[in-house]
């Protein structure tokens, strides 16, 4: 019996290299939304911590500087839920790029584990009529 040998084992193992990427890229994107997801909690927690902390204020300078610090933050709040939501869009992507990926190596090791089975059988076909040749042999003999 001669040795399994799949022909696209290459692209199998090329495949297989494209998901680890795309694997470790996606990972790495979830990372740095979950980063900036952070800093948005944040500025978002200091916003609110503010707003508590003015209500009991009576000195009007520091009602400015809170009110301009109260501005700065909220600020800072859409500009880093614009960055959220483009980190979050790219991650979307990298998420894709990673699926399509997964499916493309699952493809082909469907194809490889049917192509190993057609060689099963086709080793068993050729054995069989090995076994049968034999056999056919034998009895003929058997009358000489």
């Amino acid at each position: 019996m001669k040795k399994y040998k799949f022909s696209l084992d290459n692209v199998l193992n090329w495949r297989e290299l494209q998901e680890e990427e795309a694997k470790k890229t996606f990972l790495i994107y979830q990372q740095a939304q979950k980063e900036q997801e952070e800093i948005l909690n944040e500025y978002k927690e200091a916003s609110q911590a503010m707003n508590e902390s003015t209500e009991s204020l009576t000195n009007i300078n520091k009602l400015r500087q809170q009110f301009v610090y109260k501005n700065f933050l909220d600020n800072q709040i859409v500009k880093q839920q614009a960055t959220v939501d483009q980190y979050s869009n790219e991650t979307s992507k990298k998420m894709s790029v990673f699926v399509d990926a997964q499916k493309e190596r699952k493809i082909m090791e469907r194809l490889k584990e049917k192509h190993y089975d057609n060689y099963l059988l086709q080793e068993k076909s050729e054995e069989q009529k090995e076994l049968d040749e034999m056999g056919t042999l034998r009895f003929s003999y058997s009358f000489l």
